[in-house]
């Protein structure tokens, strides 16, 4: 036995020799029943489960390695049993959702959608053990070519590699076969920015809650966090929604939690926007919702979206159209804006957009809408912000030029002027 494996289960032996002692107890190695047959060496070692592993080696020294190495992996808490991962992909997804408990419900939902639809149906019948990364890569170019959007492929691949990190966690594997495969990157989708005319005019169009699309419209809140607004949220003097929670529907179901980032923050609104929102509470008591349905329930966007803003951002878009036809026809130009397809959730951009347009900083933007970062606001909103560079090299020259210009104490005495930087550069 090697030195360090204390184990009389575990160690180094000669299969291929035995020891035996004569009558007066001296001990000699005799060959054995296995004497050339097989591998000679043979290294044992029990894990942490109190289960015994053996390999074969033709070498002593390489087996003593193999000991050493596996023996060291066990005292580092990073040795995997031969007999891991052996349990199937669908039992590891059943563990690792049993895990998730701390997740919100919509977060839970988008994830089990993605393993049922995408996940499941191809690594079910899997062994941990026997997913490769070269198979993942192939699963996710299968997706691609399916028609998979490339959100639906982060999702399902996330789902799969969570599970997987579950598996790394527990030592059934090794390694994330997942590791270094991507999703496709997403495509650039062109969103609908409404100007400020086109906002008032998608408002006083709408069957009912006008105020919906302007308090959205002008704040950037996101519908839940709309919805999931109570009188007390409201501060009316100084013109602040305090944003505490939210409202989601999960599988018709309505889900309340905390705002998308787990963080408060308070949002300010136009002034000409307190009236309108003065009405909507009164004879309200203080935790009653501020935006309801005609029953007076909390608002689900998947009913005001089918029955109220979509046909009327339909009807908005076909007059749009009309008018520039006709004054094509008329005058050869058309100067009606087109009216964008929009989305009640495209109004939260709308209300980058006009903060952007009215001078607002990426810092101010960022706690509008509840970003976690301004990197994370100029990412989703570059194109807004305007491009500074040749006011910045304007700035720059114009200082350049205050130094070199001559002062009014020069002119007086006639001092004579500094040269210009430019008739210093030469060769």
């Amino acid at each position: 036995m090697t030195s360090g494996h204390r184990n009389r289960r575990g160690g180094v032996e000669d299969r291929w020799t035995k020891t035996t002692r004569d009558p007066d107890g001296k001990a000699s190695k005799v060959q054995s029943a296995n004497h050339g047959k097989g591998k000679r060496w043979r290294a044992r070692y029990v894990d942490d489960l109190g289960k015994e592993h053996a390999r074969g080696f033709d070498r002593k020294v390489d087996a003593s390695a193999w000991l050493d190495g596996v023996t060291s992996s066990i005292v580092q808490g990073a040795h995997i049993a031969p007999s891991a991962g052996r349990g199937t992909v669908c039992d590891l997804g059943i563990a690792w959702f049993a895990s998730q408990a701390h997740i919100k419900a919509t977060t839970d939902a988008t994830r089990r959608s993605a393993w049922d639809c995408h996940v499941e149906p191809r690594w079910s019948r899997y062994a941990v053990r026997d997913v490769k990364t070269t198979d993942v890569r192939t699963w996710v170019a299968e997706l691609v070519e399916g028609g998979a959007k490339p959100a639906t492929i982060e999702n399902a691949l996330g789902a799969l590699r969570m599970a997987l990190e579950l598996a790394v966690e527990d030592r059934q594997i090794a390694r994330n076969p997942c590791t270094g495969v991507k999703a496709p990157r997403r495509e650039h989708v062109d969103r609908g920015y409404l100007t400020h005319a086109q906002v008032h005019e998608l408002a006083a169009d709408v069957a009912s809650n006008s105020i919906v699309v302007l308090f959205l419209a002008y704040t950037g809140l996101r519908w839940g966090e709309m919805a999931a607004l109570r009188v007390e949220n409201f501060d009316m003097l100084r013109r602040r929604v305090n944003i505490v929670r939210a409202v989601a529907e999960v599988r018709g179901q309505l889900v309340w939690s905390t705002p998308k980032t787990h963080e408060r923050r308070s949002v300010p609104f136009p002034r000409f926007l307190t009236d309108r929102l003065a009405e909507l509470m009164v004879g309200k008591e203080r935790g009653d919702l501020v935006f309801t349905s005609p029953m007076g329930d909390a608002l689900r966007v998947s009913t005001y979206r089918s029955r109220v803003f979509n046909p009327t951002v339909a009807t908005l878009g076909l007059q749009a159209l009309g008018d520039r036809e006709r004054e094509r026809a008329t005058t050869g130009e058309a100067v009606t804006p087109e009216f964008p397809r929009v989305t009640p959730h495209d109004l939260r951009h709308t209300a980058a957009s006009l903060a952007i347009s009215a001078g607002a900083n990426v810092k101010a933007v960022q706690l509008m809408l509840g970003h976690k970062s301004a990197a994370m606001t100029l990412d989703t909103y570059a194109d807004l912000f305007p491009d500074d560079l040749e006011s910045v090299s304007e700035a720059l020259d114009l200082a350049v030029r205050k130094l070199y210009e001559p002062t009014a104490d020069a002119l007086r005495t006639g001092a004579q002027e500094r040269p210009h930087p430019v008739s210093r550069v030469g060769p």
